[in-house]
């Protein structure tokens, strides 16, 4: 069918040329003929094998594109098998589908037809391009690869950083390539580039295991001081979530008119942390009631003394005017 259609092609071309020929004072053309007969066979039976090889470079980059996802994938699964930490496990299945995807990527470039040298120059051409628009995003890489190094973070750590664009807080989600997900408290996703979190100062608040938990609390200048703090104790011994070892510490922190501003310090698992402050606040309340003891509190006023009715004081006389009224 092609070879039908090429000498039907070449047999129109040679018959306008012909005509064209044959005109009174046209010049020979039996070269442009030539010429033409050369440039309509090439075009003729190459465009076929062209055609063939785009499809096949383009067949080979989609086929990268979803192999080196599923070998990446397959690697992380592998990775969290082995009791790798999440975090690393993903980051290293990123990289290694984007190291795949590349090299499939210029072999495909190849089976089109572009040459290694012309491809070569080209790559280093776009590598600086690309580096000097994309600095930023290469800076992210970077900071990712430092944070993968250092591990500052994990996958599940609730995080606050400290930057002059703003102070975001929430639990990490997922550390990529370029930035790094998290959850804020009110559940919002934010999306934070990895050179700006680690250039910024990272407050970790679930890297340690344990925590110290400050309890605050006051007695009124009527209680007993000692009695208050053996009430304490005995709630703190009672609560589950705080850790004998390191023991509860109970001093007073400062004096105000209402009575004496005492603070607990407890040690308690990371992850109890926040039940267990409100759940100390309450019972020590509780626990003071129970008692019959009077606690204070920062903002309290120290009640005025009862004011003395007016008259006549001792060992003072008191002279009365009368004022006459004017008439």
């Amino acid at each position: 069918m092609a070879d039908s259609s090429a000498t039907i092609l070449l047999q129109t071309i040679r018959d306008n040329v012909s005509e064209i020929a044959k005109i009174p004072g046209s010049v020979p053309i039996s070269k442009e003929i030539k010429y033409i007969d050369k440039v309509t066979d090439q075009i003729i039976h190459q465009t076929p094998w062209v055609v063939l090889k785009l499809g096949m470079g383009l067949l080979l980059i989609m086929l990268g594109w979803m192999i080196s996802g599923w070998i990446a994938s397959r690697l992380t699964r592998w990775f969290l098998r082995a009791r790798m930490e999440e975090t690393l496990a993903n980051f290293l299945g990123s990289i290694t589908r984007f190291m795949l995807f590349f090299n499939i990527f210029v072999v495909g470039l190849t089976v089109i037809g572009v040459s290694a040298t012309s491809l070569a120059a080209l790559l280093g051409a776009m590598g600086i391009a690309v580096g000097f628009a994309m600095r930023n995003t290469l800076g992210s890489i970077a900071g990712g690869v430092m944070l993968m190094v250092h591990r500052p973070m994990k996958t599940g750590d609730y995080i606050e950083i400290t930057n002059p664009n703003g102070s975001p807080a929430g639990t990490v989600k997922r550390i990529g390539m370029f930035a790094t997900e998290i959850n804020t408290r009110d559940h919002v996703r934010v999306f934070i580039p990895n050179s700006i979190l680690w250039e910024s100062v990272l407050r970790n608040d679930t890297y340690n295991r344990m925590r110290m938990v400050h309890i605050e609390f006051g007695v009124s200048h009527k209680e007993n001081i000692r009695d208050a703090f053996n009430v304490v104790r005995g709630v703190l011994t009672a609560n589950p979530l705080v850790l004998k070892n390191p023991e509860p510490n109970l001093a007073i922190e400062k004096l105000n008119e209402a009575g004496a501003m005492c603070i607990a310090e407890v040690w308690c698992r990371t992850e109890d942390r926040r039940a267990i402050k409100e759940t100390l606040i309450i019972e020590i309340i509780e626990a003071f009631a129970k008692a019959g003891m009077q606690m204070a509190y920062p903002d309290e006023k120290k009640a005025p003394e009862e004011a003395k009715p007016l008259g006549k004081q001792p060992g003072k006389r008191v002279t009365v005017k009368n004022k006459q009224k004017a008439r």
